[in-house]
C-alpha cells in the first residue's frame, strides 16, 4: 500500500482517481462537448456503476470513427431508463417519506404539548404535595403541641381529684369528729340536768353549757358548710377540665383523621 510520501508525488489526476475510488463517487468531469464526449459517456458509465446500474462504456469498441454504435446508444438509454425508473420510486418513497414526516411532526407537535401539559400538572402536583407535607408538619407539631397540653392537663385533672378525694375524706372525718363532740356535749349536759339540784347555780351553768352546745353547733355548720362550698368548687374544676380534655381529645382526633386523610 503506498505510503503518504508516495501518495503526496503522484499526479493530481491520479490522486482524485484514488480519493474517489476511496469514497465510491466517480470522478468528476466538464460539461459534455463534441470534444471530451468519450470521456463524459466515461464517467456516466462510473456513476451508473456507483448506482448498481449496468452500463459499461468502452471507448475502444463502442466508438468507431467518431460514431457511437447503436448497441452502445441502446444501452445507454436502457441505463438512463433504468436510472429515470430508480428517480420515480425515489421520489415517490420520498413524497410519502415527507407526508409521514409532516404526519410524525403534527403528532409530535401534540406530544410535546401534551408532555408540556403533564409537565405542568406534575409541577402543580408537586408544590401540592409540597405544601402537603408543609401542612403536615404544621399539623405534626401542634399535635405534639397539644398532645403535652392534654398530658399536662391530664395530669393536673388527676392532682384535682386526689385532692378532691382527700378532701371529702377530711370533711368526712371532721364532720364525723364534730358529731362525736356534739354527742359527749349532749350528753353532759343530759347528765347534769338528772343529777344536779335544780338551784341557781346548777341552772347557769345548764344555761352556759346549752349556750356553749349552740355556738359550737353554729361554729359546725359554718365549718361544714365551708367544706361543702370548697368541695362544690372542687367538682366544678374537675367538671371544667373534664369538659376541656374532652373537646381537646375531640379536636385532637379531627386532627388525626385529617393526617391520615
Amino acid at each position: 500500500m503506498a505510503t503518504v510520501e508516495e501518495f503526496e508525488t503522484l499526479d493530481e489526476e491520479v490522486r482524485e482517481l484514488i480519493q474517489n475510488y476511496k469514497h465510491k463517487r466517480a470522478t468528476a468531469y466538464e460539461p459534455c462537448t463534441l470534444n471530451n464526449i468519450k470521456e463524459c459517456l466515461i464517467g456516466l458509465s462510473e456513476e451508473f456503476g456507483l448506482l448498481n446500474i449496468n452500463y459499461i462504456f468502452n471507448p475502444h469498441v463502442d466508438v468507431i470513427n467518431n460514431t457511437i454504435r447503436c448497441e452502445a446508444v441502446v444501452n445507454l438509454m436502457n441505463a438512463v431508463w433504468t436510472l429515470l425508473q430508480t428517480f420515480k420510486n425515489v421520489s415517490e418513497k420520498a413524497a410519502n417519506l415527507e407526508e409521514q414526516n409532516h404526519i410524525l411532526d403534527h403528532n409530535n407537535k401534540q406530544l410535546n404539548g401534551l408532555v408540556g401539559r403533564l409537565k405542568e400538572k406534575i409541577s402543580l402536583e408537586k408544590n401540592e404535595s409540597k405544601a402537603c407535607v408543609a401542612s403536615a408538619q404544621r399539623i405534626s407539631d401542634q399535635s405534639d403541641t397539644m398532645l403535652h397540653k392534654l398530658t399536662d392537663m391530664r395530669a393536673k385533672l388527676l392532682q384535682v381529684t386526689k385532692q378532691k378525694e382527700a378532701n371529702e375524706r377530711q370533711l368526712h372525718n371532721e364532720i364525723t369528729r364534730l358529731k362525736l363532740q356534739n354527742e359527749k356535749l349532749t350528753d353532759r349536759l343530759r347528765n347534769k340536768d338528772v343529777h344536779s339540784h335544780p338551784n341557781n347555780a346548777s341552772h347557769a351553768v345548764c344555761k352556759t353549757l346549752k349556750t356553749e352546745q349552740e355556738d359550737y353547733n353554729k361554729h359546725l355548720k359554718k365549718v361544714i358548710s365551708k367544706l361543702e362550698t370548697n368541695n362544690q368548687m372542687l367538682l366544678q374544676e374537675v367538671l371544667k377540665l373534664k369538659e376541656e380534655l374532652l373537646f381537646r381529645g375531640m379536636d385532637q382526633f379531627t386532627l388525626d383523621n385529617g393526617k391520615n386523610k
